[in-house]
Formats: C-alpha cells, sequence, structure tokens
C-alpha cells in the first residue's frame, strides 16, 4: 500500500512539474506578445520559472519600469515579478524589429533571454536539451545578425 501511494504521489509531482514548465512557457509567450506593442519593453529582457517573472535591463524612468511591472503582473498565471530593471538612458542602437524576432525565437524557452545591440544578440539563460540550443541558434541565422555570443547553458 505505501509503495503504491509513493508510486502515485511521484507521478502526480512529475505531472505537476510537466505543466508547470508549459504553464511558464504560455508566460514568456504572453509577455513576448504584448512586449511587441509596448514601447516600455524596449530594453527589457524577461525569464520566467515556477510562475515567478524575472525582469532585467534597462528603464529610461521609474514610470516606465512600473509600467512594464504593471504588465507583466496582469499576465495569466504570473504568481511573483522580480523587478531588476535599472534606471538608465535607454539606447536603442539596434533595430526594434530585431529585438522582436529574437525575442520571438526564445518565446518557447522560459529560462532564455537576449541582449540586441548592434546587430548582434547575447544569449544566456538555461535550456533542457542541447537540441534547444540548436533550435535557437538556427533561428539566429535565419535573422542574419552580425554575431552571436550563445552564452546558453544547458540542464
Amino acid at each position: 500500500m505505501r509503495v503504491e501511494l509513493f508510486a502515485a504521489c511521484m507521478m502526480l509531482a512529475s505531472l505537476a512539474g510537466c505543466s508547470r514548465e508549459k504553464m511558464d512557457k504560455a508566460i514568456k509567450a504572453d509577455i513576448t506578445v504584448k512586449s511587441k506593442t509596448e514601447i516600455a519593453f524596449a530594453g527589457v529582457s524577461f525569464t520566467v520559472e515556477k510562475g515567478v517573472v524575472n525582469l532585467s535591463g534597462v528603464c529610461p524612468s521609474e514610470k516606465t519600469k512600473q509600467t512594464v511591472e504593471s504588465i507583466v503582473r496582469k499576465v495569466a498565471g504570473v504568481k511573483n515579478v522580480v523587478n531588476s530593471i535599472a534606471i538608465c538612458p535607454v539606447v536603442i542602437d539596434t533595430d526594434p524589429a530585431l529585438k522582436q524576432s529574437v525575442d520571438s525565437a526564445l518565446m518557447k524557452f522560459n529560462l532564455a533571454e537576449a541582449r540586441v545591440s548592434n546587430n548582434s544578440v547575447l544569449l544566456t539563460g538555461k535550456v533542457k536539451r542541447p537540441e534547444d540550443v540548436r533550435q535557437i541558434m538556427g533561428a539566429m541565422e535565419k535573422l542574419k545578425v552580425a554575431s552571436v555570443d550563445n552564452r546558453l547553458v544547458v540542464e
């Protein structure tokens, strides 16, 4: 009886983990879509883990920083927001469409993020499998960026 109960608990735990990952990917996808229409996201990157959204990057003012956080908090499934956005001038020296395209390529990878500057991309964060890295790098090749600094970690 104990063995069956333990096995049932382990199965439920694994199912919960699987659905949590899907939910994190859905949250990241929703934020990615919202970021395409809101200029406040111009210097912002984000990751999602267990329903917690981590915001990083820069915003030009406290008001803009709070706008980003407010938009993210309204996304279904978000449990908490860790806002590490710095306040400083945002220099948009890249094609905003390129940043949006890079963010779209990372939409399914909730723990991966990118910084875009001068047609170059810096990839950081985590992915589950080596195939994920290959998929992301293939997407970067299609975008024809000048260079990609791949610092993704496979876990």
